[in-house]
Order: structure tokens, then sequence, then C-alpha cells
């Protein structure tokens, strides 16, 4: 952790651009053409901080080694914030500090102990402007995500309904927000994943294949109540949401909307609307969802 938090020779370079360019004072992110504005008005000598500004569209084959499906890197420290999207899944940890991110119209920060999820194509920026922050940026290709995330769920195909609407609904801020803490299971995966990335051994797709996993069921398993879901609104997203749709999954064979509304003091009309609009279905489409495939794994079996 120490050697992730002493600045590198390019993060200084990058502070020195962002004290001489004026953005100690601005408010929002820039798009492409902005930053290129900028770097144009000043000496060439920043050029070389920036070899991908032309592009805001990064693909896989220029983030991914050869045969491998997973990249772990630092967040440089005092880089611009620029709007850009990526075909891959992102994962943004913060391990110290607080991060800056822009997603729409949509401004918030991020701070120790974030696990924030980013699908495909979602037009974002982030920046942090301080020494102290450190932030590890793990990259996903998208189908490699889908393997390690989405299949710890089929058990709780409720919950996994859930997590499928939000990253690939048709919401303007489609992520994932685990606020975990200081949580030191996660973060020594983390710096695990790092480091492995880093060497060049034999195996080492399969081991940053496995980290991965235990990093996604551990989050998963201690964090699963701790996650914020941009797409339910506010006036019905609470800290009962993510137990309310475990309680129907592990009761779904008997409950009524009734009774579940008396257990989490809700009146019907208010736990419905939560329902709905956490999974896109109904409190009855729901249950007769997972009844229908409880009925055909028994006919499978």
């Amino acid at each position: 952790m120490k050697q992730l938090q002493k600045m590198r020779e390019t993060e200084l370079e990058y502070k020195n651009f962002f004290l001489a360019t004026g953005f100690s004072t601005a408010e929002n992110a820039l798009g492409m053409d902005e930053l290129v504005d900028k770097m144009t008005s000043f000496s060439v000598k920043y050029a070389h901080l920036f070899p991908g500004v032309f592009s805001d569209a990064l693909i896989e084959d220029e983030y991914f080694q050869e045969q491998q499906d997973i990249s772990v890197v630092q967040h440089y420290r005092y880089i611009p914030a620029v709007y850009h999207e990526h075909d891959f899944f992102e994962l943004a940890c913060v391990l110290s500090g607080s991060v800056t991110n822009y997603i729409g119209n949509h401004k918030f920060e991020l701070t120790q102990g974030d696990v924030f999820i980013l699908p495909p194509h979602l037009r974002h920026a982030v920046c942090t402007y301080q020494d102290d922050t450190v932030m590890v940026n793990i990259l996903i290709r998208a189908s490699t995500f889908e393997q390690h995330f989405l299949k710890i769920l089929p058990d709780n195909e409720l919950l996994f309904d859930f997590f499928m609407k939000t990253l690939y609904g048709n919401s303007e801020t489609p992520y994932l927000l685990f606020k975990t803490g200081n949580d030191p299971l996660l973060t020594s995966y983390i710096l695990q994943l790092i480091h492995e990335y880093r060497r060049n051994k034999r195996y080492k797709n399969t081991l940053l294949s496995s980290l991965l996993s235990i990093f996604f069921v551990t989050l998963l398993r201690n964090h699963e109540k701790d996650v914020v879901i941009p797409t339910v609104k506010p006036s019905v997203m609470n800290e009962n949401m993510i137990f309310i749709l475990q309680y129907m999954q592990k009761h779904y064979a008997t409950i009524t909307l009734s009774h579940l509304a008396e257990f989490f003091n809700y009146s019907e009309r208010q736990i419905q609307r939560i329902i709905t609009t956490a999974t896109g279905l109904s409190f009855s489409e729901n249950i007769k969802k997972m009844r229908m495939n409880h009925a055909a794994e028994l006919l499978r079996k």
C-alpha cells in the first residue's frame, strides 16, 4: 500500500499541468475537444501526457494484454476529468482519499472503501486532485465480468434480475456502488490483484480470474446490503430494499403481499412500488416467475 501512495513521476507532471491550466478551479469534466483546446494553448511539453487524447471511445484491445481478460491499474492522480466510454467493465476501488465522478448531469464523490462498478458504453469522467488518494481500476472484458460476477447470483434469481436491470437497463446512470467502508479483506484482494498483474508469471490470467471471483464473492457476502442503486428513485430507495428482495426469494413459495408489507412495516402500495421500481416487475409477477423457474428445475432433475 505504501508503494501505491507514493506519487509517480508521471503524476507529478500531471500535477504541474493541472496547476498550469487552471484545473484547480474547474467544477465540471471536459469533453475531449475541450481538453485538446487546453493542450494547444500551453507548452508542447505536456503533449506526451495524453497519447490517446484524440479518442474518447476506449476499446478492449488497447487495454488488455493478449490472452488476458483482466487489467489492473492504478488511476493517475491529477489527470483531468475527461468524458469517455469503453466497451469493457470497470471496477473503481478507492483505497484512500476521495475521487470525483461525473455521469451525465450527476456529480458525486467516492470515498475510501467504495467499489464502483461501471458497465460498458457509459459516458463518464473521473478525477482526483489529491496527493493522498489511491484508486485501483480493475478492467474486465464484458464476457469475463458476466462469468465471474453474475454467475454468483443464480441462487438468488431475484437479486440477479435486479442487478441485471441496473447494469443493462435504460437508465441514464446504470452503475452499482458498494459502500464497503474500510474492509481489510477486500483491500487485501485488491492489492493481490495489482501485485499479480504487474508480474509476468505463468498462469497469470488464471490466478487473476480466481482472485477476482473471490473478491466478488466477498463483496456480495459482506456488503450486499451496502449497495447504492442509482436506478431506484430516492423516494423509494432505502436500506431495506435488498432485504426485501432476499426475503421474497427465500419465502416465494408461501409469501403474500400483505405479509411482506406487514413484516417490513410498509403499506401494500408502498412495498409494491419498491419492488416494481427495483425489478421492473410487480410482486405477483416476481413470485410467479420464481415459482415457474423452480418447477422447471424440478422437471430437469
